[in-house]
């Protein structure tokens, strides 16, 4: 006769066995499931999101803008390397238009060149060339004027800690006495300094550029990026070799390994040479009265670096005037990179 004990561990051996039947059953789908995994495995390639890149409006809605579109602008960095078909077309599907930035519709793309189309004096309409140039070397220059504005900032807030009697780090005390080596201020006259220490407007460094390098097609521009034809009588610098130089003469056209240098050399060589103290000067009263700093102004104290002297300045200025060149000296970059990339330089 079976009790009600006998009958309890009867229901407790079916439970187990039932247990044990889910059990293995989930052992098998499993190891059916990791199976069909090793021999067909999903797609496990991680989706990053995409950068979000600041455009304008209309480009921004252009559906047929995608990174392919891009490409012309993630070029290598040699002469060779660009055409001015692709800049151009690379231009204007970011929606790069200069009568929209003279307008200030759109702030300047970062867009920064390591050298001018090679073929740019192929193209036969004066203008498009003219203002592919001008599209070309504005980023440029505006990034240029940036970096010495940040430059200047950093001096007159350490002046201003000095002035207070109090202490700067070690690091701003080192770069403080480079910085004054660098711009030739002997003793740390900061008045000095800050007349030197200030920008280039846009104005008068697109018309020295165009009247220097033939708008960007001459030999030293095409060799060595030179835009503004500075020379050089150090052995030791990238040079090019005048065709018309005098046998009397050993002097270099100093050639550059961007543009960028380039232009960077170039403003270096207004804010220190002594021939230009009086562009300097003229700056510095436009700076401390609180007035635009005009490039129609500036250039009229150029009359040292050209050989032709006021010629030279006529020739300036009529190249801002028939251009309206003075409207791009309140433009400004836009705030962030309009391209995916880290260092977007073409």
């Amino acid at each position: 006769m079976l009790t009600d004990f006998d009958f309890s561990m009867a229901d407790m051996k079916e439970s187990k066995g039932f247990q044990w039947t889910v059990l293995t059953l989930m052992g098998f789908c499993l190891a059916l499931l990791i199976a069909l995994h090793i021999s067909a495995p999903t797609n496990t390639t991680s989706k990053a999101p995409k950068a979000v890149l600041k455009l304008p409006d209309e480009v921004a809605k252009r559906p047929e803008n995608t990174e392919e579109d891009l490409k012309p602008l993630q070029g290598g960095n040699t002469p060779k390397s660009l055409s001015a078909n692709d800049l151009t077309t690379a231009f204007d599907k970011l929606g790069y238009r200069l009568k929209d930035v003279r307008e200030g519709e759109i702030s300047v793309p970062r867009l920064f060149l390591a050298s001018l189309p090679h073929d740019l004096a192929n193209l036969t309409q004066t203008e498009e060339r003219k203002t592919l140039f001008f599209k070309a070397l504005l980023p440029l220059i505006l990034k240029t004027n940036e970096e010495i504005l940040a430059e200047r900032a950093r001096i007159l807030r350490l002046r201003h800690r000095l002035n207070l009697g109090l202490d700067i780090i070690a690091q701003d005390q080192i770069w403080l006495k480079a910085t004054f080596e660098r711009y030739k201020v002997r003793g740390q006259k900061f008045d000095q300094l800050l007349q030197k220490v200030d920008i280039v407007p846009p104005s008068l460094a697109l018309a020295q550029a165009a009247e220097e390098s033939g708008w960007g097609t001459s030999r030293f521009v095409r060799e060595g990026n030179a835009l503004f034809g500075q020379w050089t009588f150090n052995e030791n610098d990238d040079g090019i070799v005048p065709a018309q130089r005098g046998d009397d003469q050993n002097h270099r056209i100093k050639a550059f390994d961007s543009i960028k240098d380039s232009l960077r050399a170039y403003v270096h060589n207004l804010n220190t040479h002594t021939a230009y103290k009086s562009l300097r000067v003229k700056r510095a009263f436009m700076r401390n009265t609180r007035r635009p700093i005009k490039g129609s102004i500036l250039a009229t104290t150029l009359d040292k670096y050209s050989e032709r002297g006021e010629q030279y300045i006529v020739s300036l200025k009529a190249i801002m005037d028939k251009n309206n060149l003075s409207l791009y000296d309140t433009v400004t970059l836009a705030d962030k990179m309009m391209l995916a990339s880290a260092e977007p330089v073409i």
